[in-house]
This record gives C-alpha cells, sequence and structure tokens, in this order.
C-alpha cells in the first residue's frame, strides 16, 4: 500500500549534499522526524570530505537547482510543499572557486530563494551563516551579543558577502508572508569541516608549526556541527510556534564554553599527532609582514605563502579574543548544546584520519624522541639554560652575558684588554663574595664550594677525548682530500674554509656578538624546527652538488681526460 505523502512535513535544505552542515542537518531531520520528506536544493556536487556522506533514501529527493532567471520556474517547482527552507552558509565548501561563483552561490542564490518562496508557499527560512559578518579589525570581543552592529569595513571578502546574504535575509522578512531568521555560529567545526580544521593542520605543516601568534591567552568560542544543526532545527520550531517574536533577529550560537583558542589548536594537533606550538611570536610582527605580502600581491600580482596560510584576518583569528553570548538562542529558541566541547573534538580528530601526522609527511621525528639539539646538550644546566627550560635562569644568563658584551666588547678594546677586565671583574666579584658573612640581616649567603672550579678526572679525560677525536676526524678528511677522488668533499671543505676566513675578518666584538645570539636561540629553534631545518640543509647540499657538476661539465674536454687518467 502506498505512504500517503500529503500529510508528511517536507523540509528544504539548500547545499545539503556538498557542505559538511547541509548533510548533518539532512541526517538530523532523517533521524528525528521519522515521517519527513527532504528536498535538497545544491548546485554543487559532494565534496568527498570525512564526514556525514550525502543519504540515499526514499525520503529524500535531489534538485540540482539553478538560479537564474530562465530557471526560475523550476526553483518554485522544487521549493512547492515545502514548510520551511534550511539556508546554509555555502562559502567555506567553495573558497578555492573565483569570487565571482562564490558570489553567484551566496549572494545570488539567496536573492534567487528569497523571491521564490513566497509563490511556492513557504513560510519559513532559517539561514545558517556565520559570527564574521559583526568581526572586523584587531579589537577584542568579549562575550558580544546579538546589538553589536556589522563593522564599517569586513577583513575579508568572505565576511563580506557572508554579511550581505544576513541582511537580505533579515530585510525579507515579514515580506509575502515569509518570516525568516539568521543562526550565527561561532567558528564551526566538527566532522567534514571544510575550513577550520585543514586551516589547523596546514598551519602545522608549515613553517610555524612550532609557534604561538600572540600571548597565547586569547578565546574564541568554538561550535561544533551537531550544536548548529540542532540550533536550527530549535529556530525552525520556534518559528513555527511563536513567530511574531523569533523573526527577523539574528541569533549567535556557540558551544558556551569559552576556551583558549590555542588550547583548543593544541588539542586538535595533538589528537591528529603533531606537536604542540611552544615558541610564541608578537601577532604584530606578523601582521605587518602579511600587511606588506598583501600591499604587494594587489600592486604587483605577487603570491606569496604567507598569504594565503597567515592573511592579517587570519593572524587576528589566532591572536584576538572572539567570544559571543548565546543566552538569546537559549531563551527564544530553546538552544542548549548537546556536545560538549571535549568530545567535539574528539569526535573530529577521529574523522580526520586522512590529515594525521604521517599521512602525507614521512620522515619527521616521533614526539617522544629527543631532537638532536637535546641530544647533543645533554641534561645537564648548559642544557636548561639554551633550551629555555627555566625561563628565569636563561634570562638572567642572557642578561649578564650581554651585559658584559656591553661592557667590554662594545667599549672598543681590544681582546687582551677585556679579556683582562674582564678577568679583573669576576676576581674582585669572587673576593667580595668570599669576604660576605654567611648571613647578613636574616639572609643566607650560599658560599662557592672549591669543587666548583675544579676538573675531575673523568671531565679532564672526556675534554682530551674530544680533542683527539676532532684531530682524527680532521686527519681522516686531509687523507682523503689527498687521495683526489671526492669531489664532493673537496667543495665542501672549500666551502666551509671560506665562510671560515670570511669570519675570521670580522671584529672580536661581532664574532662574541653572533656567539651569543646564535647560543641563546639557535638551539631553541632548532629543536623547535628540526624537521624543516633538516629538508633546508639537505636541498642546499643537493643544490651545490649540482652547482658543482655543472662547474666540472664546463671544463674542456682535455682537462676532464687528463684528470680522469690521473685518477
Amino acid at each position: 500500500m502506498a505512504i500517503d505523502k500529503s500529510d508528511q512535513p517536507t523540509y528544504a535544505i539548500t547545499f545539503g549534499r556538498s557542505t559538511s552542515l547541509g548533510r548533518a542537518l539532512v541526517s538530523a531531520l532523517l533521524t528525528s522526524s521519522q515521517h519527513s520528506l527532504i528536498r535538497i536544493l545544491d548546485p554543487l556536487e559532494s565534496t568527498g570530505a570525512p564526514g556525514p556522506a550525502p543519504v540515499f533514501s526514499d525520503r529524500i529527493s535531489y534538485h540540482r537547482a539553478e538560479f537564474s532567471d530562465s530557471d526560475r520556474t523550476q526553483l518554485i517547482g522544487s521549493l512547492s510543499g515545502s514548510s520551511v527552507v534550511f539556508h546554509v552558509d555555502p562559502t567555506r565548501s567553495v573558497q578555492n572557486e573565483s569570487f565571482g561563483r562564490i558570489h553567484s552561490l551566496a549572494v545570488g542564490f539567496t536573492k534567487a530563494l528569497l523571491s521564490a518562496c513566497p509563490e511556492a508557499g513557504v513560510r519559513r527560512m532559517v539561514y545558517t551563516g556565520s559570527s564574521d559578518v559583526v568581526i572586523s579589525g584587531g579589537g577584542d570581543i568579549c562575550n558580544a551579543d546579538e546589538s553589536l552592529a556589522y563593522p564599517d569595513k569586513f577583513d575579508d571578502a568572505l565576511s563580506e558577502l557572508r554579511a550581505q546574504v544576513e541582511m537580505r535575509v533579515l530585510s525579507a522578512n515579514g515580506k509575502n508572508g515569509l518570516h525568516t531568521c539568521v543562526l550565527r555560529p561561532s567558528f564551526m567545526f566538527g566532522p567534514g569541516d571544510e575550513s577550520l580544521v585543514p586551516f589547523i593542520v596546514s598551519f602545522a605543516r608549515s613553517f610555524f608549526s612550532k609557534t604561538i601568534i600572540g600571548n597565547g591567552k586569547n578565546k574564541c568560542d568554538f561550535t561544533y556541527t551537531e550544536n548548529v544543526v540542532h540550533a536550527t532545527i530549535c529556530a525552525d520550531k520556534a518559528l513555527s510556534l511563536d513567530p511574531i517574536s523569533v523573526s527577523g533577529k539574528p541569533y549567535f550560537v556557540t558551544n558556551d564554553e569559552p576556551v583558549e583558542t590555542w588550547e583548543f589548536i593544541s588539542s586538535i594537533l595533538e589528537g591528529l599527532g603533531y606537536q604542540r606550538p611552544l615558541v610564541r611570536l608578537p601577532a604584530k610582527i606578523l601582521l605587518t609582514a602579511a600587511s606588506v605580502t598583501e600591499l604587494t600581491r594587489q600592486k604587483i600580482g605577487f603570491v606569496s605563502f604567507s598569504s594565503q596560510l597567515l592573511s592579517p584576518s587570519k593572524i587576528y583569528l589566532l591572536s584576538c579574543t572572539r567570544t559571543f553570548n548565546c543566552s538569546m538562542a537559549k531563551t527564544i529558541l530553546d538552544y542548549t548544546p548537546v556536545v560538549r566541547l571535549e568530545d567535539g573534538v574528539a569526535r573530529t580528530v577521529c574523522s580526520f584520519s586522512n590529515l594525521a601526522n604521517g599521512s602525507s609527511f614521512d620522515g619527521r621525528r616521533e614526539l617522544s624522541e629527543p631532537s638532536k639539539a637535546r641530544k647533543f646538550l645533554g641534561t645537564g644546566l648548559a642544557a636548561d639554560i639554551l633550551l629555555w627550560r627555566d625561563d628565569r635562569r636563561t634570562f638572567l644568563f642572557v642578561m649578564f652575558s650581554f651585559l658584559f658584551y656591553y661592557m667590554f666588547l662594545l667599549s672598543g678594546r681590544t681582546f687582551l684588554s677585556a679579556l683582562a677586565n674582564i678577568l679583573l671583574v669576576i676576581s674582585v666579584s669572587l673576593f667580595g663574595h668570599g669576604c660576605l658573612p654567611h648571613s647578613v640581616y636574616g639572609f643566607a649567603i650560599e658560599k662557592i664550594p672549591p669543587d666548583c672550579f675544579r676538573a675531575s678526572e673523568a671531565t679532564t679525560r672526556n675534554l682530551f677525548r674530544l680533542f683527539a677525536s676532532l684531530w682524527n676526524g680532521a686527519v681522516h678528511t686531509v687523507l682523503r682530500l689527498a687521495e683526489g677522488r671526492d669531489w664532493n668533499l673537496l667543495f665542501k671543505a672549500v666551502l666551509s674554509l671560506y665562510i671560515l676566513r670570511l669570519l675570521f675578518h670580522l671584529s672580536l666584538p661581532i664574532l662574541v656578538g653572533f656567539g651569543l645570539l646564535c647560543a641563546f636561540s639557535g638551539f631553541i629553534i632548532y629543536d623547535q624546527c628540526e624537521h624543516e631545518i633538516d629538508m633546508l640543509i639537505a636541498a642546499a647540499f643537493v643544490r651545490v652538488e649540482l652547482l658543482a657538476r655543472w662547474i666540472i661539465s664546463k671544463f674542456p674536454s682535455s682537462i676532464l681526460d687528463r684528470i680522469s687518467n690521473f685518477l
């Protein structure tokens, strides 16, 4: 017996096949409403992203909706009989398209929908956009509510497009019997996420993978996809029950769990097998570089990776606070988050196994394995200072080192004069420390034990072994060069000696200053970016080898024949 579908509620969902939110909304409606019919209006194909796959059911009909004037009748027919249209923002899924295409899908499709809904008998529309429509510049937004106005200038073109769509939807409320409302999810993420999680992974695989932009204390509201779906369904129910009170308004939707942005990013990265960012980088430095790069790109068409990965808007996102108050959605729409943030992160990580560390990047050091810098420095005082394990102690050493550098080397003294002054200060300081009593006004003075200045037999033996090893290595290199067979070794030796020659031409203050800078920054940078630096060094050696072969190929054949005969 055929089922009578005349009394079944019918939902129309835009971009219900090509967006993760649309697919999740289709699945939720199929589960929550056992007798509903769903019409998917989508001019795009499925993205194939991980997460909810397109659902196939006899209760679903797919319509490749178009929005030109010639297809107006077809669009009205696709909407006819629907009680509500769930309009999903498509801009997250089509960011690689041309701006004209994105504008057509966002603004053009919305305009066509709003025109066709009254003629098709649709009385409700819920548009799910983004909180980006109220964000602009680098100022913090703390617990903002719906009274926050649109900015005079948007951070990027996509945010401006979303604002245009939102304003069109809200302005259409009450016209020709259509009631509309807008949801503003804050930084939506989840299985199949097309923008946030891929951006985080791209950041982890970039040169900036170990860095924290800003002070790392800024907070954001991140919203799990299932909670956005739940809010969308709640908005439709509220519109049907009390359209006068609900319609014509925007509503912020969040997980209601503000969290530090970098803590959220770190939880995603650690779940996918990447290392947690540790080194803080001032946001103003990156913002200046990104602004210059963006200006250069606009003027001369130059495209740099920084303009793709760290645009000014993304730097603001990573360094500024962005939290929103969803009390209005809770009160009017009866919305309550159904998935906690921690559970949402765990589900998202499981769905993005294709982006896990090692899926497309091999050869990275395991997180549990110590870096070469840690192996070289060991676990003593030097490692604690140079690897910045104890920030306070390292800061003191940096301050005193550069104080001595300024007092004795930048003053223009000769090497012997500077050395004598340093020894004089050390001698007077040690003598004065020795003259102090064991207690001064109740504060204990710790005396320096004599063993501190003595070298043990084991230390002396290891020191001589080190010198012997270096000497034997140098002799071995000289013997290999004397054989006249290893051209790669010759070019490496010549390049190294030439660099050493250039260094010896520098003055002592420059050499010492460069050494201090390398000591206090080089080890920590190499410890955090070992893989990237090793890759750059390997690439440099390959280039040098290719250059050497090219130079040899330019030699006359007679000389090459003589060399080959000699070898």
